[in-house]
Order: C-alpha cells, then structure tokens, then sequence
C-alpha cells in the first residue's frame, strides 16, 4: 500500500505546519513523544491486488486526513464553550446513528500530544467503531488488509461529518483522523474509561476486544460528560500472563524491556519489524472470548492462589 503511505505522509507535514502555526495551539512541552514511523513496504499476500482494489478507499482517507485541517476555517469565530446535557444526547444520538459504536469524553493530558504536533483544544470528544471481526480472524490476508483500509475510510469521514455537526450549532472543533492521528488514540480511550491498553499497544474494550478504530474531536466544549474509570484496570495483570500476542507475532516484533528503576516490564514494538499483518489482534485473548468470561475467569485464578 505505498500510495497510502506516501499521500498519509505527505498529508501528515501538511497538518503538521498548518495547526502548528495556528494561535494558541497546544503541543507536547514536556514530554518526548513521537509519532511511530512509517512501516517499511513489507510483502503482503496479494499486496499489488489490495493497492489496486483499494485505490478508491485511500485517496478519500488522504483526502479526509486533509479535510481535518481544510475544514476549521469553518469553525465559528466566537465558539460556545458550554453544552447542556440535551445537546450531549443528541450528539450521541447522531454519532450513533451514522455508525459509530461508543463516545466518550477526556481531557488530552500533555503528554499524550505527538511531539512537533498540536491540538486546538484540551476537551476530547473519543469515538470508537468496531472493525469485522470475520475479517480480522482471517489474518494474514487480503481480505482483512481490505477491511483495514475501508473502516480507516469509514471511520474518518464520519469523524469529520461530526465535526462539521458541532460547527453548525455554533462550537469549534478541531478533528483527528484515525489514520493519521496527533495523539495516542488509545491511551486518550484508556483515560476516557472505554478500555484499557494491551501489551500489543492496541486498546481492549469489553465490546469488542482489540478490534476497533479510534479517533477524536477536539472542542471547544468545557463542560464535557467526563467520567474517570478503572473498571480495566485488571487487563494489564491478565497480559502480563497471557503473551498470546507476543508469542504469536510472525515477525518477533515485540520487545519487553524491564525498567531498571520501577523493574516494571514494559512492551514495544519495532515498527521496522511490524508488518500490519493483524495477527496479534487475532490472536489477542480479548478476540477469541468475551471480555466477561476472562474477567471471571482471571479473577477467580486470582483469589484461589491468594
């Protein structure tokens, strides 16, 4: 998928000097957080024929990624900074009803802001669809490369029709494209309660494990419904003794690295070794059985060994 690659890259400087000069903008002043480089182009089954059936998909997603900074000249130049608790439904309602499966709400910690990158607004609007999970088990193949690109595409324009939904009540909002992000996606859901971080990186939600997309909405709104929770704050115990990703990574792309301070064990992935193959996702515990089902079981293991 190199044309996905060069138009995503080129669409990345774009937002990148665009936003960054904009007043006021708010970008990572304490950490050293980078966004993760472009994957070499790897092999792939069938890699020419998903290029060229896909074709279609990826230019709207590098058009949309452009869209993302295209459209805040419209936002209003006076925004509402306030939103009562009926038009918060009815964003739900709307965010829903053209496809996407959860929102929630977060303020963007600093440091969760790539560095050299930045945002109009510290209140995040998370929204969250699944991907196919057929598609997904399929792994490696065409057919779950296909499905990658088209919910990428999916995902993005609707983030960007809510956006515009916002504007047009009078609120500023700034997108972000789940392609081509300038935050941690799952790091801003983890905050917002909808999840918890795996050790392959990727967010597990009760609903639909590691399979879905994530994007944001940065706004103007001050006052949004934030609720903190560490429901699945017992996900990374349960990780740390199942390694099914890591064991089944084709490609030996994770590493774990203990902390010579805290001797905490911490995953990363090299990125020149990642091949987008989706087998970790397949693989993932979270894929293979209900988030409950684990829940009890890893519990019940737990309080018979204390």
């Amino acid at each position: 998928m190199a044309i996905f690659t060069e138009l995503k890259t080129k669409y990345a400087d774009y937002r990148l000097n665009k936003i960054n000069k904009l007043e006021n903008s708010i970008t990572n002043q304490i950490g050293s957080i980078k966004a993760a480089p472009t994957s070499p182009n790897k092999v792939m089954p069938d890699k020419l024929e998903i290029t060229l059936k896909t074709l279609p998909k990826q230019l709207s997603i590098a058009k949309n990624m452009e869209n993302t900074v295209k459209t805040l000249k419209h936002n209003p130049s006076d925004p509402k900074s306030t939103a009562k608790s009926e038009f918060i439904r009815k964003f739900e309602d709307y965010a829903h009803s053209i496809g996407m499966d959860k929102v929630s709400y977060s303020k963007v910690p600093q440091e969760l802001i790539f560095k050299d990158k930045s945002i109009l607004f510290d209140n995040a609007i998370i929204l969250i669809s699944e991907m196919d999970k057929n598609s997904v088990d399929m792994a490696p193949s065409p057919q779950t490369q296909e499905m990658g690109i088209v919910t990428y595409d999916d995902h993005g324009k609707k983030t960007n029709q809510l956006a515009e939904f916002l504007r047009e009540r009078g609120y500023a909002s700034h997108a972000s494209h789940p392609a081509g992000g300038v935050v941690i996606y799952t790091w801003l859901a983890q905050n917002a309660g909808l999840g918890h971080v795996g050790k392959h990186g990727m967010l597990i939600t009760p609903e639909f494990g590691p399979r879905q997309r994530i994007s944001a909405i940065f706004t103007s709104i001050n006052n949004l419904p934030i609720e903190e929770s560490d429901n699945h704050s017992w996900i990374p115990n349960f990780c740390e003794k199942c390694k099914r990703c890591i064991n089944n990574c084709p490609e030996n792309a994770f590493v774990e690295d203990k902390s010579s301070e805290t001797g905490e064990t911490m995953t990363r992935v090299i990125k020149d070794l990642c091949h987008g193959c989706t087998i970790c996702m397949k693989e993932c515990s979270f894929n293979k059985r209900e988030y409950a089902q684990i829940k009890s079981k890893f519990q019940n293991l737990k309080n018979r060994i204390i």
